[in-house]
């Protein structure tokens, strides 16, 4: 029987695979986000704004913008799907509130793998949620994504203020929803959890 400490870090190992395939098309604004295990909200805690829902493009990159479109699905989610430089990742978000702050959670939904991959691989695959600080939906949609190094520096220094995994100096966070939430209230400072915002605005 394989220890819980070797199943996490297969989990992550071909976690990483699944997520550059997942997330290419998302290559500007989830350069740097940190892959949870568990989500970052409750269903008590899921809102909904049909604000949200369209087509939205990177405010100041007029050349070749990334995209991303909402579309509303089941459950009080969003379909995400992402579009930059001809390469596609789709995510399966949700909008939630902690107090009166605002954040997505997203996790991919849909990812292709080699077909020669033993089902092995397959079957130790998780898809790792990731959050954004969204505070403001209209009339552009500010988005904030999680400061890596910021967490990586954190977490060395306080090893135990988080549950999580380290493998080659990348993190996943195992640690479960309750925990996650208080994390992320506590470091909503400047030059802390988040990095700052970036803004989509409507339509091609």
């Amino acid at each position: 029987m394989f220890s819980p400490k070797y199943l996490i870090r297969n989990h992550f190992i071909v976690m990483k695979k699944r997520n550059l395939i997942a997330i290419a098309g998302a290559a500007v604004l989830l350069v740097a986000c940190i892959p949870s295990v568990y989500p970052f909200y409750t269903d008590k805690d899921v809102v909904t704004d049909q604000g949200l829902v369209g087509e939205w493009r990177e405010k100041d990159n007029t050349n070749n913008p990334e995209m991303w479109k909402f579309e509303q699905s089941t459950n009080n989610a969003y379909k995400l799907t992402v579009e930059e430089h001809g390469k596609t990742g789709e995510f399966s978000a949700h909008l939630f509130k902690l107090k009166q702050e605002q954040f997505l959670d997203l996790i991919p939904s849909k990812c292709e793998f080699a077909t020669n991959q033993a089902d092995l691989v397959n079957f130790s695959v998780f898809a790792g949620h990731l959050i954004a600080r969204m505070p403001q939906v209209e009339p552009n949609l500010k988005l904030a994504f999680c400061d890596f190094e910021w967490l990586q520096k954190y977490l060395v220094k306080n090893p135990g203020a988080l549950a999580h995994h380290v493998e080659d100096n990348s993190i996943v966070l195992t640690a479960d929803t309750r925990d996650l939430q208080k994390f992320v209230l506590k470091h909503l400072g400047t030059n802390e959890l988040f990095k700052e915002y970036g803004e989509m605005v409507r339509g091609k």
